[in-house]
C-alpha cells in the first residue's frame, strides 16, 4: 500500500473520536466532557464548610489555603445556598429536596431518592466521612463535636449503614476512594464553632494530599458551604479543583441544586428531587470553550507554507501535531482532534492551476473541520420522586449558563432562594 493511500485511510479516522481527546502533558486517563457537557471523574470528594459568606472567605487573610484553591481552580462568584438553617441545605444538596425539614431537628428517617442511592444502584460507590462519628453506621444525633444534621445520608434508610464512616476511615491510598464521597469536619473544624483560620488549617492538613493527587488522576475536589452567616443574601464560596477544571472565576448563578445536577450528570444518574430542572455546570471543564483567563492551551498545532510539494504527517501522541504544505492558492488546515494509535506519512507532488494569491496567512489555532457529535447517553428513570410540599418554591434556574467573567458582580441584596416544585421529566430509554 502506497504512503499516499495509507494517509488517505488514516487521516479521516483522526476526526471520528472527539469525545476521547486526551489533555497534553497529563495521563491519558483524562477524557473531555461527554455529550451532556460534564466529564466523568474517577473520584469526587466534596467538603462542606459552615455558616460563612463569600466575602468572609474569598480574599480573607484568615483563609490562605482556601484562597489558594480558588486561584488554582474554578471559583463560582455567584453561588448561593437555598435557605436557613443548616440541615435543609444539606438535604437539598444530597437529595434535591429538603424532605419537609425546615430546622436542625434530629432524628429523621427517609426512603426517598438521593445521590448515594443512585450511585449504588449504578454499581458505583459512595461514602460519607464525618469527623468524630463514634463508629461505622452510628445514628446518634451528637457525639463530641459531631452532629448528624450535617451528614444527610444517615437519614436515608435505603442506603447501607456501612457508607456512614468516621473520618479516620478516609484512605491514604486515594485510588481506593469511593466514586463519590463527602467529608464533614466536626463543629470546631468546619468553621461553625471554630474560627475561619482553624477550618482553613484543618482543610489543608487533611485534604491537600488528595487535592494534589487529583490534579494528575482524573479526579475532582469540591469545597462549598451549607449557608452564609445570614447577613449577605446566602452568597457562599464554591470552588472546583481538579485535572479537568479550567482555572478562573465563573459568574453564572448556581445553587446547591445545580451542583447536585452536575454530579448526577457526571455518572448518568437519575435526577433526585428537583435537581432535574436546574442546569448542570458545563463551562469549567477542559475540552469545553470556557471564557475566563487564562484560557486552556490548544492541543493541536497547524502551520502552512507555500511550496509546490504537499506533505501530511499525523502522529499518535498525547498532543497531536499536523503540518500541511500546499500550493500557492488554497490554504490547507489539518485539524485532528484525537489520538488513535497509528502513524502515517504521505508525500505527493501537485501542480497548482489556480491564480496565486498575494499572500498565504497561516492559521495558528485551527478550528476542527469535522466533528462527530457523540450520541447523548440516556438517563435512567428514578425509582420514585418525592412530592414537594406547597411551600417549596425555589428560584427559577437561569435560562442559560452564563460564561465566566473575571469581574465579580454583586448580587441583589438579601436574595433568599427556595426550591421549586419538581417538574415531571420524561422517562428516557434505559442505558445500553
Amino acid at each position: 500500500m502506497s504512503k499516499l493511500t495509507l494517509a488517505g485511510f488514516i487521516l479521516p479516522l483522526l476526526l471520528l473520536f472527539p469525545a476521547f481527546e486526551t489533555r497534553s502533558g497529563n495521563p491519558a486517563s483524562y477524557r473531555a466532557p461527554a455529550a451532556n457537557g460534564v466529564p466523568r471523574p474517577d473520584h469526587v470528594v466534596i467538603v462542606i464548610e459552615e455558616n460563612h459568606s463569600y466575602s468572609e472567605i474569598i480574599g480573607s487573610s484568615a483563609a490562605p489555603y482556601i484562597n489558594s484553591l480558588a486561584a488554582q481552580g474554578a471559583l463560582f462568584t455567584q453561588s448561593y445556598a437555598i435557605t436557613h438553617p443548616s440541615q435543609p441545605n444539606y438535604l437539598d444538596l444530597f437529595s434535591g429536596y429538603n424532605q419537609g425539614v425546615t430546622d436542625d431537628s434530629c432524628p429523621h428517617y427517609f426512603t426517598t431518592d438521593n445521590l448515594g442511592l443512585y450511585l449504588l444502584n449504578a454499581s458505583l460507590t459512595f461514602a460519607g466521612y464525618s469527623e468524630d462519628l463514634p463508629s461505622v453506621g452510628s445514628t446518634v444525633c451528637t457525639s463530641g463535636a459531631y452532629v448528624r444534621r450535617h451528614a444527610p445520608w444517615v437519614n436515608f434508610t435505603n442506603i447501607p449503614t456501612t457508607t456512614n464512616l468516621p473520618y479516620s476511615y478516609f484512605p491514604t491510598d486515594y485510588n481506593t476512594l469511593p466514586t463519590l464521597s463527602f467529608v464533614i469536619p466536626n463543629l470546631n473544624d468546619d468553621m461553625h464553632n471554630g474560627t475561619i483560620q482553624q477550618g482553613d488549617s484543618w482543610l489543608q492538613q487533611h485534604l491537600d494530599g488528595y487535592v494534589q493527587w487529583a490534579a494528575t488522576h482524573n479526579s475532582l475536589f469540591i469545597i462549598t458551604f451549607d449557608e452564609d452567616d445570614g447577613r449577605q443574601g446566602n452568597r457562599i464560596a464554591t470552588i472546583f479543583v481538579g485535572q479537568m477544571v479550567v482555572p478562573g472565576q465563573y459568574s453564572e448563578l448556581i445553587y446547591h441544586f445545580n451542583l447536585l445536577r452536575t454530579l448526577e450528570d457526571m455518572y448518568d444518574l437519575p435526577y433526585a428531587g428537583v435537581s432535574g430542572i436546574y442546569q448542570p455546570i458545563t463551562d469549567v471543564w477542559v475540552g469545553r470553550t470556557p471564557t475566563p483567563t487564562p484560557t486552556p492551551t490548544p492541543t493541536t498545532i497547524a502551520t502552512a507554507t507555500a511550496t509546490p510539494t504537499a506533505t501530511a504527517t499525523a502522529t499518535a501522541t498525547p498532543t497531536i501535531t499536523a503540518t500541511a504544505t500546499v500550493t500557492p492558492t488554497p490554504t490547507a488546515t489539518l485539524t485532528p482532534t484525537t489520538t488513535p494509535t497509528a502513524t502515517a506519512t504521505a508525500t505527493a507532488t501537485a501542480t497548482a492551476t489556480e491564480t496565486p494569491t498575494p499572500a498565504l496567512t497561516p492559521t495558528p489555532t485551527p478550528t476542527p473541520t469535522a466533528r462527530i457529535t457523540p450520541t447523548p447517553r440516556p438517563h435512567l428513570s428514578p425509582t420514585s420522586r418525592p412530592t414537594a410540599p406547597p411551600h417549596l418554591t425555589p428560584p427559577p434556574p437561569p435560562a442559560t449558563s452564563t460564561p465566566a467573567a473575571t469581574a465579580r458582580p454583586t448580587p441583589p441584596p438579601h436574595i433568599t432562594p427556595v426550591p421549586p416544585p419538581p417538574s415531571p421529566r420524561p422517562t428516557p430509554a434505559p442505558r445500553p
